[in-house]
């Protein structure tokens, strides 16, 4: 065996024993967390609905977590306080934009941890509907044989798609796109986000396990009012309806997206108008008014859209 092939078996056999590693904590090269003030945030929760947990899930007298209430959730981060959920708690907010599976991440979760490695976690899920949801799959490698204590430390590198991964003022991103390859017939857009608090507990009966069946280790018990995952707030990325944009909807025009292409209807007939994407471009520009009144075009990729005319400006998706 030549000396570059024992190199690469011994590289592999240091690799396999090697565990997975994900992004850092917020400010190290690598990080995905986002600031609460980044401009990459359109929307905000609007309402919400909250299930709490009992502050230790081990002792059925504990009582329940009792901080906050879901209006603390609401709107951005960092302005209204947290509420915390308790063991197994769980909160669901509504978003009035809707959130679409864009480019890239398409929202990120505000827990109020004050350090990188004192982290609680929750699991995410969303919804159109309010009532079927969609878990986006989570992945813990925290070690499991000693149980992390109430105020031990988690980290960022060993935690996937699991809300509370970064500290304050920094949000966990999360990408609709990671659904993709374990459900089908996935809704357009999305109106519901649940969290449901992770019990961090190792032990078998009570613990919280991720996607792949490992059981998550953080810190466990926590016997207080402030029990569990603390949610400050859930900012939207890519949403349907862009609440930054302040344009009165052109009711005029009637928008019908279809798999190959997109038909566009006026009662009278077709006036001046451009179809724009969000980040500026522009992709058609009707320039012949008093022609038919209607059009089919279909060379749009999928994505949000911003029909503009001297009447307003009407926002649409093309699945």
């Amino acid at each position: 065996m030549g000396f570059k092939r024992i190199l690469l078996f011994i590289i592999s056999a240091i690799s396999v024993g090697l565990p997975a590693q994900f992004a850092p904590a917020a400010g190290q090269v690598g990080s995905d967390a986002i600031k609460a003030d980044s401009n990459c945030f359109v929307a905000w929760a609007t309402s919400g609905t909250v299930s709490l947990g009992l502050r230790d899930v081990s002792q059925p007298d504990s009582g329940f977590a009792a901080v906050g209430s879901v209006a603390n959730a609401l709107g951005p981060a960092m302005r209204n306080g947290v509420i915390s959920l308790g063991d197994g708690g769980r909160i669901t907010l509504y978003f009035e934009s809707g959130i679409i599976n864009g480019p890239g991440f398409d929202f990120a979760v505000f827990e109020n941890a004050f350090n990188d490695s004192f982290l609680e976690l929750a699991h995410v899920e969303i919804s159109e509907n309010g009532t079927d949801f969609f878990t986006l799959p989570s992945i813990s490698l925290s070690q499991t044989e000693t149980q992390t204590p109430s105020f031990g430390s988690t980290y960022a590198t060993k935690i996937q798609n699991l809300a509370g991964k970064h500290r304050m003022p920094y949000g966990t991103p999360f990408d609709i796109e990671s659904l993709d390859s374990i459900e089908t017939n996935l809704p357009s857009v999305f109106y519901y986000v649940r969290l449901v608090d992770v019990v961090g507990s190792i032990h078998p009966l009570l613990g919280s396990f991720d996607s792949r069946g490992n059981i998550i280790n953080d810190p466990w018990p926590t016997p207080f009012i402030s029990s569990g995952f603390d949610l400050d707030a859930i900012g939207v990325i890519h949403a349907f309806r862009n609440s930054r944009t302040q344009e009165p909807l052109a009711t005029a025009f009637r928008i019908f997206p279809q798999d190959n292409g997109l038909r566009i209807e006026h009662p009278n007939t077709l006036p001046y108008f451009q179809i724009l994407d969000f980040s500026g471009k522009i992709w058609y520009t009707h320039m012949h008014p008093n022609q038919e009144p209607s059009l089919w075009l279909n060379s749009l990729p999928p994505g949000l859209y911003i029909l503009q005319s001297a009447q307003g400006a009407e926002r649409f998706y093309i699945p």
